[in-house]
C-alpha cells in the first residue's frame, strides 16, 4: 500500500474542503490509527489475519476516516452489524459464504408495484448477520446499505456490497473487466475520483 501518497491526498482534501463539499455530503475526518497489538489480539481472538492493505491503512493512515459515501467506519464500528436494532457482533472467525451474487428467489416472485412487501418469515432470515460472516462492514453507502471488507473465505481481501436493506442481495464489486476490488484498489478511486 502506498501510504504516502494516501497520506499526500488526505492532507490535500483536508486543505480544499469545498472540493469535497461537492462530492459527499460530510466534512474531513481523520481517526488515529489502531495499535499493532489491539489489531493483533482482535485477529488472535477470531482466528483470522486482517489483508495487508487494510491493516496498513488502520495501523499507518488512520482507524476510520473521509470515503466513499459516508466513510470508512473505524475496525471496532466495521465488526457490528448497525443495521439491525440489536447491534451484534459479526462472526469473523466463521469464513464468508458467497462466491457469487446472492439473492432469495422469493424477491423476484413479490408484486411490489402493487404494494406486496415480505412477511417476518422472510424477512428475518434474510436479513441475519450469518449472511455476512467473515467480513468487515467498512461503509454505510446509505439507505442500511454497505460495503463489505472481506477477512475470511476464499474472497478474502475484496470488497462485495450488501444491498439487502433493499432487496438487491449481496455482490462482489467488479471493475469495468469484470475483477474483484481489493480494499486499496476500491479506496484509492474513491480518493483519484474526488481529487480529479
Amino acid at each position: 500500500m502506498n501510504i504516502n501518497y494516501i497520506k499526500e491526498k488526505l492532507n490535500f482534501l483536508k486543505a480544499n474542503p469545498g472540493k469535497l463539499n461537492t462530492i459527499v455530503p460530510k466534512e474531513f475526518f481523520l481517526n488515529p490509527v489502531i495499535p499493532e497489538s489491539e489489531v493483533f489480539s482482535i485477529e488472535n481472538n477470531n482466528k483470522i489475519k486482517f489483508p495487508e492493505d487494510y491493516r496498513d491503512f488502520i495501523t499507518k493512515i488512520g482507524n476510520g476516516c473521509i470515503g466513499p459515501d459516508y466513510g470508512l467506519l473505524s475496525l471496532q464500528e466495521s465488526m457490528i452489524d448497525f443495521k439491525l436494532r440489536t447491534k451484534p457482533a459479526i462472526d469473523l472467525s466463521i469464513p464468508f459464504p458467497y462466491s457469487e451474487s446472492w439473492n432469495e428467489d422469493w424477491i423476484f416472485d413479490i408484486d411490489w408495484d402493487g404494494g406486496e412487501r415480505p412477511n417476518e418469515d422472510q424477512l428475518n432470515p434474510y436479513m441475519d448477520t450469518s449472511h455476512i460472516n467473515g467480513c468487515l462492514q467498512i461503509c454505510h453507502i446509505g439507505h442500511g446499505c454497505t460495503y463489505l471488507l472481506v477477512v475470511n473465505g476464499s474472497e478474502r481481501g475484496k470488497i462485495w456490497t450488501d444491498d439487502r436493506a433493499d432487496y438487491g442481495g449481496i455482490n462482489p464489486l467488479l471493475d469495468d473487466d469484470g475483477l474483484a476490488i481489493s480494499f486499496e484498489r476500491w479506496y484509492l478511486d474513491w480518493l483519484e475520483e474526488v481529487i480529479d
